[in-house]
């Protein structure tokens, strides 16, 4: 597979469909900047991507990402509301290639044509519980999203949902803690070092088959505040427990050796090898 990844597209649906507000968003997703990224200076087997695969709302105009359910089949998180990704193989280039190896294998994404997707960029490193470093890889489909559901297709062993769920009602519930398609809620955890850690948690039995939580939640957060542009102190608090640490200092503890312990309340007790990064 030719991987290119432009961050300036084409696309006449999303020119005629998309709203003011999505246009904006999406201007602000690109404004992205790609971590550089070294995988042969981070722990074998211990990087991650996932893909944020964006699309138009056809009732809306605004955006929605592509979600799963885990299958109860898997050791690792069955059941969990998860975005398409695993772990970078030796033979991947990158974590975008990763990324859509990934989301091909679990949900048949076709990524023969990369041109009916428009890369929006790579996100900074997430820690996950079982203290694995997660990229988060933003792509936007160009088309409408009907043919994009069409041809999805899980793979059993993998995933047994594919849903899809609006970026504004993730921003809803959690500015009003209460909105009318999801109910927001959150608990303060100790992850490494004591640190605290926020734990948000996002339901609603009717439209999402699994609730989203814990790393996916946190990655859709971020996803959110960038796309409308909500960085304020009073956002934050929202978002992030009082002294939280940033997902940089976590991964180079974990990187360190410094991870979990047995008062890690967020991850599974691991104690990695201790490593040195430059």
């Amino acid at each position: 597979m030719a991987l290119t990844t432009p961050k300036e597209f084409d696309s006449p649906y999303l020119t005629d469909n998309a709203t003011p507000e999505t246009k904006q968003a999406l201007q602000n997703l690109s404004k992205l900047i790609d971590p550089q990224i070294d995988l042969k200076s981070l722990p074998s087997m211990g990087v991650a991507a996932v893909l944020v695969l964006l699309h138009l709302s056809p009732e809306t105009g605004e955006l929605a990402v592509t979600l799963t359910t885990r299958s109860k089949k898997l050791s690792s998180h069955p059941g969990d509301t998860a975005l398409p990704g695993g772990r970078v193989d030796p033979t991947d280039p990158d974590v975008v290639f990763a990324a859509l190896r990934e989301a091909n294998e679990e949900i048949d994404l076709p990524i023969e044509d990369l041109s009916q997707y428009g890369y929006l960029g790579t996100s900074h490193p997430f820690l996950s519980r079982n203290l694995l470093i997660v990229y988060p890889v933003l792509y936007i489909y160009l088309n409408s999203a009907e043919t994009l559901f069409e041809k999805l297709k899980a793979n059993e062993d993998e995933v047994s949902e594919i849903f899809h769920i609006s970026l504004k009602d993730i921003l809803d519930s959690l500015a009003a803690q209460n909105s009318p398609k999801l109910t927001h809620s959150s608990r303060d955890l100790k992850w490494i070092h004591g640190t605290p850690y926020r734990y948000h948690s996002f339901t609603n039995p009717d439209l999402l088959p699994t609730p989203l939580t814990g790393l996916t939640a946190d990655i859709m957060i971020s996803v959110v505040s960038l796309a409308y542009n909500m960085a304020s102190e009073g956002w934050f608090s929202l978002i992030e427990a009082p002294d939280q640490k940033d997902w940089c200092t976590l991964i180079q503890w974990m990187v360190n050796g410094e991870a979990g312990s047995d008062g890690d309340l967020h991850s599974i007790v691991y104690k990695p090898t201790k490593l040195s990064v430059h």
